[in-house]
């Protein structure tokens, strides 16, 4: 009886946790598709960045930010090196910055407070679901992936 009910809890966690990671598992293959894409690919999936930096005449930045109203949990602060830890709690805000060169996405990065409950990176998922979306449309979609 025993054996049943510690295989049936450990059932729950593992669905829960395999449940919560879903915004991890979107922004790292949105990540994936992303890189190698066309710019204008990723200008119509994504949207038009909140920000634009032009570095050189062959690099530039697109700046996308997204905010999470949403973040439920609590945050415990007690007075040890680090500050403190976050208890069911997910990430407030992620800036997905991706860098173009010659017209190709050659690098994507997440910054900000952007962790999920349990997961990385989590709160970036709205931001590249569009473009995850059209890859699995259409899996031409111009990525350093599609066939040529």
């Amino acid at each position: 009886m025993r054996t049943a009910w510690v295989l049936l809890h450990s059932l729950g966690l593992f669905t829960v946790c395999s449940c919560a990671t879903a915004g991890h598992d979107v922004a790292e293959e949105g990540r994936q598709v992303i890189l190698g894409m066309d710019a204008e690919t990723v200008l119509s999936c994504a949207g038009i960045p909140a920000r634009t930096e032009q570095l050189d005449p062959r690099t530039k930045i697109f700046s996308y930010e997204i905010k999470n109203e949403n973040v439920g949990g609590m945050q415990v602060t007690v007075p040890i090196i680090g500050g403190g830890f976050k208890v069911g709690r997910s990430g407030s805000y992620c800036h997905a910055i991706m860098r173009v060169v010659d017209g190709k996405v050659v690098e994507v990065n997440y910054t900000g407070d952007d962790d999920d409950v349990v997961g990385k990176d989590g709160v970036c998922a709205p931001i590249v679901r569009g473009c995850l979306r059209a890859h699995g449309q259409d899996p031409e979609v111009r990525t350093a992936h599609a066939p040529k």
